[in-house]
């Protein structure tokens, strides 16, 4: 049964967005609803589009299925609501909304900066049809997209780029390339590095073919954190150093910074220790001048990683306590840090049987991963420990 007491805008126009980005009229989807065995008329789908009234949820399965996507995007959607409060007002202009929003990214306030990029869009979206550049459209698109990526919203995320990828006639090679970069991302989230090196790969020939530097420096460092997630340092400081040449003039601080932390780790993991802390540490100086506040979470968790290797307990332990800090205490919580260092602590907790501190850490290590649709190590070896039956 229907519930006509009150809908959602921000699913309405996701709904919206996804019919017109698969070239569907209210009609096509109501015969393809049909095809599938459902009912959705079209007067229905317009009053779900027009936010008068929720889907139930055997609709919403229905159009999961007529659009592939997983039914958690729509659930992830409706999380979304919770931005209005960081919306702007009516008054400002396209070209300053995006300028705010990028501000906001280069402070990993990624929450802010979606809200922000999403009244962007909305702008655009909303002029006659044929005052829109639709290199500008991809691009206001992009933003969202891999905003939603950082946020944790993978699916979501995956989406919004694989829309723009059908438009591929209409946006540029560079567009394009940031798009399978974006892609690249979202697979090695999900845990598939090999498609994420395949789209990487992609996306870097196609910013070389174009003689674009800054997102051939930009695929350089994706392709480096693909080597750094699969623990081969020796390449991924490789990737990461020629990335560095080529973005010194061209990428924000932030981007900067962030390179020159984990070079600095990696020097740590290939054995030159000393060096590598000390290139963390300048890291970490520079991210808390400016304010990068994931930035200098990254920094302290790898100093803690670096520290933890040497066998210095104590350091380590202060260092992942700080990260943990860093990660919590601003306006967003930076969760795939926040389990990263649980993890640590809990692993420290264990190694020195230390049983109130192991529960302590193996509880938030449950609560924090039940947040994360992302893989990486610490995630998978605290998976596969709770598969072999040892977390009961």
């Amino acid at each position: 049964m229907e519930q006509e007491l009150r809908g959602s805008a921000r699913l309405g126009n996701y709904l919206r967005r996804l019919r017109i980005g698969y070239g569907l009229s209210l009609r096509r989807v109501e015969d393809k609803a049909r095809s599938e065995g459902g009912e959705i008329d079209n007067s229905q789908l317009s009053r779900y589009e027009r936010g008068k009234c929720y889907p139930s949820f055997d609709k919403l399965c229905l159009l999961a299925n007529i659009f592939n996507v997983p039914i958690q995007n729509f659930s992830d959607v409706l999380d979304l609501e919770r931005l209005e409060a960081f919306a702007p007002g009516p008054q400002v202009s396209y070209e300053e909304l995006r300028s705010e929003a990028n501000r906001e990214w280069d402070q990993g306030n990624f929450t802010r900066a979606y809200a922000i990029y999403e009244i962007a869009l909305a702008r655009l979206e909303d002029r006659p049809e044929g005052d829109v550049d639709q290199e500008q459209l991809a691009r206001a698109r992009f933003n969202l997209a891999r905003t939603l990526l950082r946020m944790g919203k993978i699916s979501l995320a995956e989406t919004e780029l694989r829309l723009i990828l059908r438009r591929h006639k209409e946006i540029s090679a560079t567009t394009t390339a940031a798009v399978l970069g974006c892609l690249a991302d979202a697979h090695e989230e999900k845990g598939d590095r090999y498609l994420a090196l395949l789209e990487a790969e992609k996306g870097l020939a196609i910013a070389r073919e174009s003689a674009n530097q800054e997102y051939e420096g930009y695929g350089l460092h994706r392709i480096g954190r693909l080597h750094f997630a699969q623990g081969d340092y020796s390449e991924a400081m490789e990737s990461f150093r020629q990335a560095r040449a080529l973005l010194e003039d061209r990428a924000s601080r932030y981007d900067l910074t962030l390179i020159r932390t984990t070079i600095g780790f990696c020097n740590a993991m290939v054995g030159r220790v000393d060096r590598g802390l000390r290139e963390l540490k300048e890291a970490l100086q520079a991210s808390l001048k400016e304010g990068f506040r994931r930035c200098s979470a990254f920094a302290l968790l790898y100093l803690g990683q670096v520290h933890l290797m040497r066998g210095e307990q104590k350091k380590a332990r202060d260092y992942f306590e700080e990260a943990e800090l860093m990660a919590h205490g601003g306006e967003e919580r930076y969760v795939d840090i926040l389990f990263q260092t649980a993890y640590h602590l809990w692993d420290m907790a264990r190694v020195s049987h230390n049983q109130v501190q192991e529960k302590v850490y193996f509880g938030r290590l449950k609560f924090l991963r039940s947040q994360l649709d992302r893989h990486f190590v610490e995630v998978e070896k605290f998976d596969q420990f709770i598969e072999m039956g040892k977390g009961r």
